[in-house]
């Protein structure tokens, strides 16, 4: 198909309305007399943005005239897809034969929310729904006037994560990916619209240069690259569900879904090879919110699905540990389409979409918009406050003194007087206060209570606490029973505790400050030597295996001559825990002696050794091996090798022959 040249728009063509905002590279107006055709008929309301005059020179005009000729390239189904996901560039708009700016689709309506100054106004001014607005405590997002559930935030991101995997096959890489160019809606269903477009890249090229807002720059390299927008889309996750604009520990994420944790790791590892794919993303991000809360404002914990303690301390009661041992397993190798104008004067012409064509085309009279429509903020792209909206008001706290209870004082009798001789004497009335009961933290134990436990020998002194590092945290609570073997099925349980006066049971987990506490065997988990905050990791070249998990005071002689690592508990030693660990290589030449066959597949950095078990089905015979990095040690043959940066003493060099 030969590609064709969007027409430019002559900048006297446009009837320019209000003025709608700026940001760091220009203005945005809304046009008054042009629409944006849909293949179904609807009209959608344009915006232009003239570029500053600082801005000019620096702007690549063949990069953003590529952007509109996009449109002619794509299918008409992912045409119509990237005009209603993205605010992209229709046309490039002139002034005397040179660019100096573009039209857009305006924002749907739909990624607005009534911002209110404070939580005491009603109505509230419409504001373009940021996904920085989402990045605030849960009582400043209610307080301005939005309400966002856990559930909605996974979906959000799940649609983020499916609209940057589809924009990359088209060879769009957003490069400024950032929560102010990023906007939400919740209803009808969680979903992103992608603004200023103009700083993305296009198959290498962008009209504007990098920009990046503080804490979201890209690592040398990486702007504009697929690689670049999977980590921004790593720190994103992280920081939507930590409240936080600058977080990069996904511990707050990883109350939500380890696995998700594990992905803003991974997607956050300095080699941009190993970072996950945002199918993945969109995979785990939608299977999370299957059973996430769906209720606004629900603050997620600072650890693992922690609430709240109750306040005042009780007594506890007996208690059972966690059985001890896993055993630990042998070990082995394993046409061109044409544009049609539309009206009288049209002067903007887009891609055809399905059966009609996106076109601009010129309002008639009668489509004017009414005097409420203009007060409307169509398209709020401003940095600086626009003249329309409204102060922040600042509420102060109230000066008048509550009122109390009258003070009536203790209570006393009556002073008593002489009875006459034939009257009757009374006693006088006592008081007697009623007896104290101290609250019973068992009793009023809900899933996600913490406690630290005082307790020796088999009994437990359960006194509440905040969730924190040391202490123990309610998994579940078996009712109408004193088993202490109910928690056995219970994952993560490290103790259990049974009352039999409210006759239940607790099942507690023990809040370490490693990651990889409580990891099992067959997962995979990592950390820096000498670092005792490891984490649990999905299994990738270069982490470890847990092979084996024993608990109690550890006993490092179990592990044998695999790697191990102890995570000691010294108030509860009999909560240790004690992993034995395997090294994750590249393939199974790392396991290879000299005179071992192996089976050689592809070519370059993709190449494998694989151990087929048999010489009959291998190609390659290992002809050396050092366990060092040293391609040189190889000479004449061939070689490959591997080299952790934080654990050296897992390299190899293995060299082989053909058959």
């Amino acid at each position: 198909m030969t590609r064709r040249s969007t027409p430019a728009v002559d900048i006297g063509a446009l009837v320019l309305g209000r003025e709608l905002g700026r940001d760091g590279h220009g203005t945005f107006h809304e046009v008054t007399n042009k629409a944006i055709r849909t293949s179904d008929g609807h009209d959608w309301d344009v915006v232009y943005k003239q570029y500053g005059a600082a801005v000019l020179p620096r702007l690549d005009t063949a990069a953003l005239a590529a952007m509109p000729d996009l449109l002619e390239t794509l299918s008409p189904e992912d045409a119509q897809w990237l005009c209603e996901k993205t605010a992209w560039p229709g046309a490039v708009v002139e002034r005397g034969g040179s660019p100096c700016g573009f039209v857009m689709r305006a924002v749907p309506d739909r990624f607005r929310f009534a911002f209110r100054s404070s939580a005491r106004t009603r109505s509230g001014t419409p504001r373009l729904a940021r996904l920085e607005h989402l990045l605030g405590d849960d009582a400043h997002i209610a307080r301005i006037g939005s309400a966002v559930s856990d559930r909605d935030r996974l979906l959000l991101l799940a649609d983020v994560a499916k609209t940057l995997a589809r924009l990359h096959r088209f060879d769009i890489a957003v490069g400024a990916l950032a929560p102010k160019n990023l906007l939400f809606a919740t209803t009808p269903q969680p979903e992103c619209f992608l603004i200023d477009c103009d700083a993305a890249q296009l198959r290498g090229g962008t009209a504007l240069p990098e920009a990046a807002a503080p804490d979201w720059q890209h690592p040398d390299g990486e702007h504009g690259t697929r690689a670049g927008d999977i980590r921004k889309f790593g720190l994103l996750a992280i920081r939507l569900f930590a409240r936080d604009h600058t977080a990069t520990n996904p511990a707050r994420l990883a109350a939500i879904s380890p696995t998700l944790a594990d992905l803003a790791r991974a997607s956050l590892d300095p080699a941009p090879i190993r970072r996950p794919a945002l199918a993945e993303w969109a995979e785990q991000l939608t299977a999370a919110a299957a059973h996430a809360s769906t209720t606004p404002g629900s603050t997620p914990p600072r650890r693992r699905r922690t609430l709240s303690a109750p306040p005042e301390p009780g007594p506890g009661a007996a208690r059972s540990r966690r059985p001890a041992t896993l055993s630990l397993p042998a070990t082995g190798p394993s046409g061109g389409r044409h544009r049609t104008p539309i009206g009288v004067g049209a002067a903007v012409l887009v891609t055809i979409l399905a059966i009609a064509a996106i076109i601009v085309g010129t309002r008639s009279g009668s489509d004017s918009r009414s005097t409420a429509d203009t007060s409307d903020d169509k398209y709020d792209y401003s940095v600086t406050t626009p003249a329309t909206s409204t102060t922040t008001a600042t509420s102060r706290p109230s000066t008048s003194t509550p009122s109390e209870p009258p003070d009536v004082g203790p209570y006393s009798a009556p002073t008593p007087t002489r009875p006459a001789a034939d009257a009757p004497t009374y006693a006088a009335p006592t008081y007697q206060a009623p007896a104290y009961t101290p609250p019973d933290p068992i009793e009023d134990a809900r899933a996600g209570s913490c406690f630290n436990d005082y307790g020796t020998g088999g009994q437990s002194d359960l006194r509440p606490t905040a969730c924190e590092v040391g202490a123990f945290k309610v998994l579940r609570i078996f009712t109408g029973t004193t088993d202490l073997n109910s928690c056995d099925n219970v994952p993560d349980y490290d103790q259990s505790v049974s009352s039999s006066r409210h006759r239940l049971v607790l099942c507690l987990t023990y809040l370490h400050s490693s990651g990889a506490y409580h990891a099992e065997q067959g997962d995979c988990v990592y950390g820096t030597p000498g670092n005792d905050i490891w984490a649990t990791q999905t299994c990738v070249t270069g982490n470890f295996k847990v092979r084996a998990v024993y608990r109690g005071v550890p006993d490092k002689s179990k592990c044998d001559t695999h790697y191990w690592l102890t995570m000691p508990v010294t108030a509860h030693p009999g909560l240790g825990v004690l992993l034995c660990l395997t090294f994750n290589y590249p393939d199974d030449a790392a396991y290879a002696e000299t005179n071992n066959c192996l089976l050689r597949s592809g070519s370059g950095s993709g190449t494998t050794f694989t151990n087929t078990g048999s010489c009959a089905s291998s190609n390659v015979v290992v002809v050396g091996r050092t366990n060092r990095y040293d391609p040189g040690f190889c000479g004449r043959y061939g070689w490959t090798a591997y080299q952790s940066r934080d654990y050296p003493q897992f390299a190899y060099t293995v060299c082989w022959r053909t058959k």
